[in-house]
């Protein structure tokens, strides 16, 4: 068994660094972590609906986490609500809402660009992430592919090609992978979006680095689409709750990773 250092054998200046490393919300005191929200319309959100990065967005507050969205987009979808949207300031500050959800978008979409002019963006991940850096990804994405009936190991090789681009603009990246949540939209496409969730994690350690790693974030198991949802695709306020909990549970496993 390896010796174990005691406290007071320490400098103080390491034993200082050692309860900062520690602490929650501060792995790394003076860094800004760069978190890209990707993914389709679960994470581009209606107008009038506050999105996951919202209910993110106040726990990394809370976590005293030095962070920053980014993304091309900073708008959520007004095609088929209006409305305001509910996103109130929070300790003082407003919510940062640069992100890269694309509404109806699929996986092939992202990589390989649209041009839709819709209010869903345009370009591809490739033109997107000229305009910034990132450390950290959250991916969401397969939803739209599994509703087209696109075959999912096409869709699994395409969320790999999202990886491999992502990591041609920072080879240290930290993926955060998501099992896609759950659909009531239809038995066929319930069953593909079942079937492409249960195969994301196979993927995993193909995909998996030590210089960039990839995490499996669990969306599906315990989301109850009847609950969670207001249309049995899109998350309502308590759906978007239970994302924002499991990517930050994500985020703070990733952020010692981040180099």
């Amino acid at each position: 068994m390896p010796k174990m250092l005691s406290a007071t054998r320490l400098p103080a200046v390491l034993v200082f660094s050692l309860v900062v490393f520690f602490s929650s919300g501060a792995v790394f005191a003076d860094k800004v972590y760069k978190i890209l929200p990707l993914g389709d319309s679960i994470t581009h959100a209606e107008i009038n609906r506050a999105s996951y990065r919202y209910f993110l967005w106040k726990k990394l507050i809370d976590a005293d986490v030095q962070f920053d969205f980014v993304g091309s987009m900073n708008t959520q979808l007004d095609t088929y609500s209006k409305g305001e949207t509910p996103q109130p300031d929070y300790k003082g500050q407003s919510f940062d809402k640069d992100h890269e959800g694309h509404f109806a978008w699929e996986v092939n979409h992202i990589w390989g660009g649209r041009n839709p002019n819709n209010n869903t963006g345009s370009g591809s991940l490739g033109d997107w992430m000229k305009t910034y850096d990132f450390d950290i990804a959250l991916v969401h994405l397969g939803s739209n592919d599994a509703f087209q009936g696109q075959d999912n190991n096409q869709t699994l090789n395409e969320l790999k090609a999202i990886v491999a681009k992502l990591r041609e603009d920072n080879p240290n990246v930290v993926t955060l992978l998501a099992r896609i949540i759950p659909t009531s939209k239809g038995e066929r496409e319930a069953a593909a979006v079942a079937q492409l969730s249960s195969m994301i994690p196979s993927i995993i350690d193909e995909i998996n680095t030590e210089q960039s790693p990839v995490i499996l974030v669990d969306m599906f198991e315990g989301f109850d689409v009847d609950k969670l949802t207001y249309d049995g695709v899109h998350p309502n306020e308590k759906g978007e709750m239970l994302m924002a909990d499991r990517w930050f549970d994500a985020i703070m496993e990733a952020l010692p990773l981040v180099k």
